[in-house]
């Protein structure tokens, strides 16, 4: 689902996509058959399959686009840079990771009362998050050894990424505040747990993110290209069961791969713990960690710091979801109030120092 203050009437979307499609292919019998939101679709941006179809040649055309929006009157972030989620897909893509290619990036608010990045459909298997696809779903349903070859791909085309140099492709624009790293990182979500919770943040993220500002590793591990939301629902798969595209780029920044592991790591757990168990085929952390440190060419930092760090984020983030659900008169559920998550950031805190916090 996309959450976001108001909802676009698709009729709208729908005939402002097809004006575009028309201009751009030179067809004037092309139009948009259907305009559907991917089931399961993520929680920021705006995003539609497209199926266009028209004649060329005497015989009829079909094809299925991905347009990219804004969410119409605010979202989860407080901007929304297609420019820059475009451009890293490019960048991304040039460099042999697999991704949705970008077919244009339309800045001209006219045609649906917004930019719009319209991207190629890559065909092939998707996870979703409702019903979580650790509980039922093709990947359930597939042999231990189906399961650990997808999960032994997509580690490493995640440690492929962050293996690629970074300033030689000119990555440098995603960096958060005065330079990329940490320090910035730690910055840029700080102003967004604020901005997420009408400046009222409460009381266990600010100890939390004080608690990661005290504690920043150091000397800290060289910056790498970040996805940013590595989740296995932001991937598609084959029938091989081999990751054929990487989506949902617009967290992308700059900073040591072990924010991305974190992330992955921390979420993870929070889906296993919810599940009861994870898959049969899946490694356990240890060797999660072991391979993909063999596939980087380094070894990772603890990543207790991460890992937390990446639960203020994911807890941030739900705030504003929250927030969201809220002023549209909608009851927040279960899974976005960040119960659990809150929960595990605070275990994590009690380890390290060996005590409750109030």
């Amino acid at each position: 689902m996309t959450i976001a203050a108001r909802q676009r009437d698709l009729e709208t979307v729908r005939a402002g996509l097809a004006r575009w499609l028309r201009r751009r292919r030179g067809a004037t019998d092309l139009r948009v058959a259907g305009l559907t939101r991917p089931q399961g679709s993520g929680l920021s941006s705006d995003t539609f399959f497209v199926d266009v179809e028209w004649t060329e040649g005497g015989g009829a055309n079909h094809e299925t686009l991905v347009a990219r929006l804004p969410p119409e009157g605010g979202g989860l972030f407080p901007r929304y840079d297609l420019v820059a989620q475009a451009r890293v897909q490019r960048v991304a893509g040039g460099a042999g990771i697999p991704v949705a290619a970008a077919v244009a990036l339309e800045e001209d608010e006219s045609w649906v009362g917004a930019p719009f990045l319209m991207l190629w459909r890559v065909p092939g298997r998707v996870l979703t998050s409702s019903p979580s696809w650790l509980v039922e779903g093709w990947l359930v349903d597939s042999r231990p050894e189906e399961q650990s070859r997808l999960h032994s791909g997509f580690v490493d085309v995640l440690a492929t990424i962050h293996a690629l140099d970074w300033q030689r492709l000119e990555c440098g624009f995603l960096a958060r505040g005065s330079a990329p790293g940490l320090r910035g990182e730690l910055e840029w979500w700080s102003r967004y747990l604020d901005w997420a919770s009408d400046g009222q943040p409460p009381d266990g993220l600010v100890d939390a993110l004080a608690w990661c500002r005290d504690n920043m590793p150091a000397p800290e591990p060289p910056a790498s290209l970040l996805w940013g939301d590595v989740q296995m629902v932001n991937a598609v798969f084959d029938d091989a069961l081999q990751t054929v595209a990487v989506l949902d780029w617009e967290m992308a920044s700059i900073g040591p791969a072990e924010v991305d592991i974190g992330w992955f790591l921390g979420l993870h757990t929070l889906q296993v713990e919810t599940a009861g168990a994870d898959l049969p085929g899946f490694p356990d952390r240890g060797t999660m960690i072991a391979a993909y440190e063999r596939r980087l060419g380094r070894e990772l930092l603890p990543l207790r710091w991460f890992e937390a760090f990446a639960l203020v984020r994911s807890a941030s983030i739900k705030l504003r979801a929250a927030r969201l659900l809220g002023d549209a008169g909608a009851e927040a559920v279960p899974a976005l109030k960040g119960d659990r998550t809150t929960a595990r950031l605070r275990r994590l805190l009690e380890e390290d120092r060996g005590q409750s916090i109030p």
